[in-house]
């Protein structure tokens, strides 16, 4: 491979590489950007647009669909899948330059496919290396001034074709790398891995999933069953399905990642769909001791495609049957205290609901340049642990967030590059989401870039700065402040 530059070789070779370190998204324990398709089903998944979503037009969520001027619930499965006008227009070429293995194998043509991607980072905190080596509300590449090698993904997936017809489609994400625990799933594979070392894994994804043909609405209903990703918000899990390497603290702390349960996703017609699901709660493995939550959603497309809208809604019992044992290594985000009456029965766990609102609305300005807005409102009642002597105590959260992205680059193939300036506000009420304990206003401000000197390579440079507005959450508890610059490189294969 010739490489564009000697910092892109240096990246490259940097990449492929094993990282050591660590990835956190809960708290632990010690672009191409297309003109904005019709809200139809996916048909054939593309890694070649700007960034994804969780689910999609086809009600999965691939992690593989980087357009980014999607909503994350319209980015088929994390990764998305173009709609059957937008897989047209493109006009793509046998051969997916970003699937290397496949092409490699001669499996172009194969109905099943398995590809993925190779994800090191590094980054870099201008206050020093604090004691306990993280860049608090910096995530995933939450280790200080330390490489991290993040997600070493592969995907083996089957996917649903829309049609008049019934068929049948499966996907396994596999997450290798220290992102497993920015992803992990309480109760799967609890301790086979040492916390912020990179020899772990998550089974991201595992679901099998049916296309019913039209009755009721003109596009059918997709119903999925089993672990995937969640449909909430804009940014997502899969490193090739966001446009900057870190998330903001509305993804890490506010929402979940993935849902176990059942999905349905009925295209009510070519602009509308309308999501309905029953599943055990936020980021957490098979009990049968959990009470099921409901949660739903709909997206809009405006007439021209230039406009697009998803609310979505998720409420049920989120905390657990039996408080978390001592020995827990990583911690939910919202959970109470470690230790706190650890192992016993939580007689409050029926009325521990938690709820939360999400909307997106993303517009394209023009052909190269798109803004996204996104606003969180979530609640939780009789959170153990966080009042005085232990007592109940209500959570809340807000949030506003807000991305420009801009094409300034481009070639036939691809977006060389894309500039990102992402700005967001956090509110905590009570420090429950955070784990911090007392109610602040956090803000983060981030400008990248994605560059693409290949269509199977990614170097993503970015400068981010976060501070909070009465405590000093980062530095070990010393500042109110903090500035970190990170870059990551992407293999896909």
């Amino acid at each position: 491979m010739k490489c564009w530059s000697a910092a892109a070789c240096s990246a490259f070779a940097l990449m492929v590489g094993l990282g050591v370190g660590d990835a956190r998204g809960q708290q632990s324990a010690t672009a191409d950007l297309p003109p904005l398709p019709p809200a139809v089903p996916a048909v054939a998944a593309t890694v070649d647009q700007a960034a994804p979503s969780r689910a999609g037009p086809g009600g999965g969520v691939l992690a593989t669909n980087t357009d980014l001027s999607l909503p994350k619930s319209e980015r088929e499965g994390g990764g998305g899948e173009p709609t059957e006008a937008a897989a047209a227009a493109e006009k793509k070429p046998t051969k997916d330059a970003t699937k290397l293995l496949m092409n490699a194998l001669g499996l172009e043509e194969s109905p099943v496919k398995v590809y993925g991607w190779l994800q090191n980072s590094f980054t870099g905190n201008t206050n020093g290396t604090p004691k306990n080596g993280q860049n608090f509300g910096v995530n995933p590449n939450y280790l200080a001034n330390r490489w991290m090698g993040n997600q070493y993904y592969i995907i083996v997936e089957n996917p649903l074709e829309q049609g008049d017809k019934i068929n049948f489609g499966f996907r396994i994400d596999n997450l290798f790398g220290n992102d497993w625990q920015f992803n992990h799933a309480h109760g799967f594979a609890d301790t086979v891995a040492k916390l912020n070392h990179f020899n772990g894994y998550d089974l991201a994804q595992v679901y099998g999933e049916v296309h019913l043909p039209p009755v009721l609405s003109k596009g059918g209903t997709d119903v999925k069953g089993g672990r995937f990703y969640a449909i909430h918000g804009y940014e997502v899990v899969p490193a090739t399905g966001r446009p900057l390497l870190s998330v903001p603290y509305m993804f890490n702390y506010g929402q979940m990642f993935t849902h176990f349960g059942a999905l349905a996703t009925t295209h009510v017609n070519d602009r509308v769909n309308w999501y309905n699901g029953v599943v055990n709660g936020w980021d957490r493995w098979i009990d049968a001791n959990y009470k099921w939550n409901y949660l739903g959603g709909v997206t809009w497309t405006s007439k021209e495609g230039k406009g697009s809208l998803a609310v979505s809604y998720v409420t049920g019992p989120e905390q657990f049957p039996r408080f978390l044992p001592a020995n827990t290594v990583v911690m939910p985000t919202g959970s109470p205290p470690l230790g706190f009456n650890a192992g016993r029965p939580n007689q409050l766990y029926g009325g521990n609901w938690r709820t939360l609102f999400v909307e997106v609305f993303t517009y394209k300005w023009s052909n190269t340049f798109t803004q996204v807005l996104e606003s969180d409102q979530g609640h939780e009642g009789n959170v153990p642990g966080y009042g005085p002597g232990g007592t109940p105590k209500s959570a809340e959260w807000y949030s506003f967030g807000n991305w420009f992205l801009w094409q300034f680059w481009k070639t036939e193939d691809r977006d060389v590059m894309t500039a990102v300036w992402r700005s967001e506000w956090f509110r905590d009420v009570g420090g429950i989401r955070t784990g911090t304990n007392m109610t602040d206003n956090y803000y983060e401000m981030t400008l990248g870039l994605i560059i693409k000197p290949k269509p199977y390579l990614w170097v993503r440079p970015e400068a981010r700065y976060d501070w909070a507005q009465f405590g000093h959450p980062y530095s070990d508890g010393t500042r109110n402040s903090q500035f970190t610059i990170a870059v990551d490189a992407i293999l896909l294969y």
